[in-house]
């Protein structure tokens, strides 16, 4: 039996076990995929169990993504550029390489005609926390001229700035209070957790008039994926503004830590319908 699962602290809300459960059963694989809630001070314990009972490899979600790098042997590109890890797996011989695949969920969630002509573009990001710096190596990546962080507090973002600035020095990396006039953005990303079911559920993180004088060919990506459709999403579907929900990158990156996992292709569309059922 392949083992797999999800650690961090809570997941109980998290689809993953569901996600990657259903791509099991849908390739004939004998696997499982667990959550598994861990505690402050308990990420040693576990990963030295997960290793000691043969699992093949474990998600990581907040507060580990971090943490979880000092335990790793190796790590890709993409961890080392996003300063996190999502993803590892676990050699035969125990030794652990790490993996940043939200940066490639992110991406390829961008539909492909806007993906292949990003290039001197101008982006804009609501917020500046860890999912804020993956979306940027993402956008870096795609070669895109500017990129601005619409942030709360320059000092607390200002080491993000910096860091996106030495990995991409081609791309002009600014930091921004106030936003008055959104048109020259190809892109607008929410990195917040505002439009979240819940107390942030019927909160907006930029305004709806600025939406509404936002070029019509641009596109407006939320990572929230529940509500599947947020305010932000559904306030730039009445204006006419092309629009990308969390739950394509939530299963993006799925796809890639399963071929992590077990080296099979997991269906895309086969996971997103095993999430919308328990949205």
């Amino acid at each position: 039996m392949i083992k797999t699962a999800l650690i961090g602290h809570p997941v109980a809300h998290s689809l993953s076990g569901v996600i990657h459960n259903a791509a099991f059963k849908s390739l004939g694989i004998d696997g499982k995929y667990e959550v598994i809630d861990v505690p402050s001070g308990k990420l040693p314990n576990v990963i030295d169990k997960l290793i000691k009972e043969g699992y093949s490899g474990f998600n990581v979600t907040i507060p580990y993504k971090v943490d979880v790098k000092n335990f790793l042997s190796m790590s890709d590109m993409f961890a080392d550029y996003a300063g996190c890890t999502n993803c590892v797996k676990i050699k035969p011989n125990g030794v652990l390489y790490g993996y940043n695949t939200d940066i490639y969920g992110f991406s390829h969630a961008i539909p492909e005609d806007i993906r292949n002509n990003l290039k001197g573009t101008k982006i804009l990001i609501l917020g500046n926390g860890g999912a804020a710096r993956a979306v940027a190596v993402g956008l870096g990546m795609l070669e895109v001229s500017q990129i601005d962080f619409r942030v709360r507090d320059f000092d607390k973002a200002q080491p993000l700035c910096n860091s996106i600035s030495s990995i991409f020095p081609n791309t002009s990396i600014n930091l921004i209070k106030i936003i008055d006039n959104i048109s020259q953005y190809s892109i607008i990303v929410n990195t917040t957790p505002l439009g979240t079911v819940g107390e942030n559920q019927n909160k907006i993180p930029i305004a709806s008039s600025l939406l509404a004088n936002a070029d019509k060919s641009a596109l407006v990506y939320d990572l929230v994926y529940n509500p599947v459709e947020t305010v932000l999403i559904k306030t730039a579907k009445s204006y006419g503004l092309k629009t990308v929900g969390g739950l394509d990158m939530l299963i993006g990156q799925a796809v890639k830590g399963f071929k992590i996992f077990t080296g099979k292709d997991a269906d895309f569309d086969l996971m997103k319908n095993a999430a919308l059922k328990y949205l």
